[in-house]
């Protein structure tokens, strides 16, 4: 029973790890930052958004900090499409809905829902 619930936690555990960017060497805006503790939302600034970083991954810069949210389900994101973002008060929370929108047609292009944003920062 004990090995089972051993078993048990360590699978959990596994499954509580926060999605990461697909390569942070692909950001070059990572590079000698360390990432912290995930969070649930950030609190955005007026003017300021969310940018596409990569196929599948979007930053928020605070200050020093850079807030990197990992969206699998949106692998074609492209950093010539717009971002379209829909929040909810002041705050990019996990599950709010972003969009894209191709910046020469206009066509609407994949939805997803945003996951914890990890922060990096310098040493």
């Amino acid at each position: 029973m004990r090995i089972f619930a051993l078993g048990l936690a360590a699978a959990l555990a596994g499954c509580t790890a926060p999605p990461q960017p697909a390569s942070t060497t692909a950001i070059p805006e990572l590079a000698n930052r360390v990432a912290g503790a995930p969070q649930p939302c950030i609190t955005f600034t007026q003017g300021e958004g969310l940018h596409i970083a990569g196929p599948n991954t979007l930053t928020y810069r605070d200050g020093r900090t850079i807030w990197v949210n990992s969206v699998p389900e949106c692998s074609t994101l492209r950093s010539s499409d717009i971002l379209v973002l829909e929040p909810v008060g002041s705050q990019y929370c996990r599950g709010d809905f972003v969009r894209t929108r191709d910046n020469q047609s206009g066509i609407p292009g994949p939805g997803c829902r945003l996951n914890d944003f990890v922060p990096y920062t310098r040493p």
